[in-house]
């Protein structure tokens, strides 16, 4: 017999993809999600549901059960990425620039879907789930920003749902392991004198202490961390000077550090920095380093996992639940951690036919459709069972 949830999901199916459809053509990148919290919110009204709203960039919907129960909270990412659409989808990004080329509109959609099918059940609804529409989480503190409006300090569990191309289509993964790395992001400005040319003598050159300092910069993994303990080193970006025959007085780099746990990455952040500080004085060039620590490792509360994979095997297949294994991606989905357990799961969209199994943030990148009702299914089975089962051990 097919799952309530899942029969539901599939009753509701166009109205998800056309949900989906909709946010695909209007994304904004972080911070600018107005749009798309406008439509959140008519969205919502429309069906009669609360919603807090505390800022543009922010929509928390409230479905209060008939019964008591735990505080559940599903979050919901908004933004999306300053990437060119180059899909050729008849519903592609109506914003030239801008693309949700990591499936945050996919998690909306199931997200409303999923708010629509409990609404459906309130009366059999244990405890309150509360949809956190989140900006920013692409590197730019978004859950921050939620959990500093204190609306989300009643949550007893946290789940997320992402799609993801590293895994078969309609596969659903889900376990106790740490998922994905903590995540820093930082600056590095190299001041020296610029001057001509022909003269480099009477100058200090910040290209060539830039240069330097990338090639040094990647001892920080290979010569300063042990190999069992996972951790990246990555400069994205290197601008500085302006024409050929005048020496670059200043430079400036950008990066990201990821780890996947607290030690490695505390120790990361004190070398990279002592490398900067010694590079730079090599070359008679004064540096300074902004890091960032944008989000904490992700890692899975055990009891919350098990709740998932039970949800799971209710929705497919045994064949078809599977396990996870640790990324050096990152989400700011684990600084909800902070406040209660989380648990992070992820659903398959690959699949070459359909032209899914695309990396995230390409111009290329799609989702497989037919992954949404299940997504908004595992969505719903999790608030459902957790409002009702989350706090029943702790009171016992």
């Amino acid at each position: 017999m097919e799952n309530i949830w899942y029969q539901a999901a599939r009753a509701m199916e166009e109205e998800t993809v056309g949900l989906y459809r909709h946010l695909h053509q209007i994304p904004e990148v972080a911070y600018q999600e107005t749009e798309t919290h406008a439509f959140l919110r008519k969205t919502l009204d429309q069906w009669g549901v609360p919603y807090a709203a505390p800022d543009a960039h922010i929509t928390i919907a409230c479905l209060q059960g008939a019964l008591p129960g735990a505080v559940v909270g599903i979050r919901c990412d908004t933004d999306a990425l300053p990437v060119q659409e180059e899909t050729g989808s008849k519903f592609a990004s109506l914003h030239p620039g801008v693309m949700h080329a990591c499936g945050h509109d996919a998690h909306m959609a199931a997200g409303l879907s999923a708010i629509r099918m409990l609404l459906e059940r309130q009366n059999a609804l244990h405890g309150l789930v509360k949809v956190v529409f989140q900006p920013a989480e692409e590197g730019e503190t978004g859950a921050d920003q939620v959990i500093a409006t204190g609306l989300v300090d009643d949550v007893d569990v946290f789940f997320a749902i992402h799609v993801w191309s590293p895994y078969e289509t309609g596969t659903l993964h889900i376990a106790p392991v740490t998922v994905s790395a903590a995540v820093d992001m930082f600056t590095i400005t190299l001041s020296g004198a610029g001057g001509h040319g022909a003269t480099p003598e009477k100058c200090r050159d910040a290209i060539t202490a830039g240069a330097a300092l990338v090639q040094s910069l990647q001892t920080v993994v290979s010569r300063r961390v042990s190999p069992m303990q996972p951790a990246v080193l990555t400069i994205g970006s290197f601008h500085a000077g302006t024409v050929g025959n005048i020496v670059a007085g200043r430079a400036e780099l950008s990066g990201t550090l990821r780890a996947l746990d607290e030690e490695t990455r505390a120790l990361i952040e004190t070398e990279t920095e002592n490398v900067i500080r010694q590079v730079a004085a090599a070359y008679h060039c004064e540096a300074e380093f902004k890091n960032r620590r944008i989000s904490d490792v992700v890692r899975n509360d055990g009891r919350a996992a098990d709740l998932a994979r039970q949800c799971a095997l209710e929705l497919t297949d045994e064949a078809s639940v599977q396990p996870q294994r640790a990324m050096m991606i990152g989400d700011d989905f684990a600084n909800y951690g902070r406040i209660a357990p989380t648990c992070y799961a992820q659903v398959g969209i690959a699949d070459r036919e359909k032209g899914t199994d695309y990396p995230h943030h390409s111009g290329h990148f799609r989702v497989d459709e037919d992954v949404l009702p299940l997504c908004a299914a595992w969505m719903a089975a999790f608030a459902f069972r957790a409002g009702r089962e989350w706090g029943k051990k702790e009171n016992a």
